[in-house]
């Protein structure tokens, strides 16, 4: 009951335009949402979006996480939001100071800011993985011939590998990736899925194609909240708000999503925890 009144709250505070009054007759009730149309129906804001969550049995993640997602900054920022989101999943309340995002006051004492951000994220050690410029967009990674005229080729953005070196080199966490070449079959996923979704402080970042899900993202990553076992469904954390809600995708289908190239290797899908 205590989890349902949350969720309850929560989603009025998310989302509260989309929702109707909550009717309290002495029992939580689930709010009803005024969207009902087809492309809402995997929605996590429409009635059964929400009644797969309060449903599901391998819900831990959403609840460790949901005080600590972040949407992505800019459209380029997917990795990047997740693994903030993830970082301070993990490491709050012994965050030290963000000295970027502090606050001097004008008697020069300091306003602290115990948050990792994704303004600082990307940094001089991250840029021995991936150069910033080159993840903005700015910064050609090479020049290729083309029609007799030399091209930049752009490469931004953060690969499934790049963001796993970073989460390990640099913030030093505990990082399992799989592509999904090396998995045996969806079912083999949902397994996992369902172990990670029952433990504390371990996370999943999925990286997919969000156009076999019907999604207006392609290359993506974004976190799992929870999983329905009868429906066979997963609750994906989308930080692309900007074009995508949270939504529930059936598993089958994300990992023909994960299924997928990103360059010259498959995506998949990184664990993520302290060391």
């Amino acid at each position: 009951m205590k989890k349902k009144l949350i969720i309850t709250l929560l989603l009025t505070i998310l989302n509260n335009s989309s929702f109707a009054d909550i009717v309290d007759s002495g029992n939580t009730k689930i709010i009803s949402a005024t969207k009902t149309t087809k492309e809402e129906i995997d929605s996590f804001y429409s009635d059964d979006g929400l009644k797969k969550l309060f449903e599901s049995q391998f819900k831990n993640d959403f609840f460790q996480l949901i005080n600590f997602y972040q949407p992505q900054n800019n459209p380029l920022f997917c990795g990047i939001a997740v693994g903030v989101s993830v970082l301070n999943a993990l490491e709050y309340p012994e965050i030290l100071t963000n000295t970027d995002n502090q606050i001097t006051k004008n008697d020069n004492s300091i306003i602290e800011y115990k948050l990792y951000s994704q303004q600082n994220f990307l940094n001089d050690k991250t840029d021995e993985i991936k150069d910033r410029q080159e993840i903005l967009f700015q910064k050609p990674v090479s020049r290729v011939k083309k029609d007799n005229k030399w091209v930049d080729v752009f490469d931004p953005g953060l690969t499934l590998d790049e963001l796993a070196q970073i989460l390990e080199k640099v913030y030093k966490l505990k990082v399992e990736k799989f592509h999904v070449e090396n998995s045996n079959n969806p079912d083999q996923f949902s397994e996992i899925v369902k172990k990670i979704l029952l433990e504390n402080k371990k996370f999943i970042i999925v990286n997919f194609d969000g156009k076999i899900l019907n999604k207006t993202t392609n290359g993506h990553m974004a976190l799992i909240g929870a999983y329905h076992q009868n429906l066979n469904e997963i609750l994906i954390l989308d930080p692309a708000l900007h074009k995508n809600k949270w939504f529930w995708a059936n598993t089958k289908a994300l990992f023909n999503a994960m299924n997928t190239k990103d360059s010259d290797q498959f995506r998949g899908y990184l664990i993520v925890s302290k060391k």
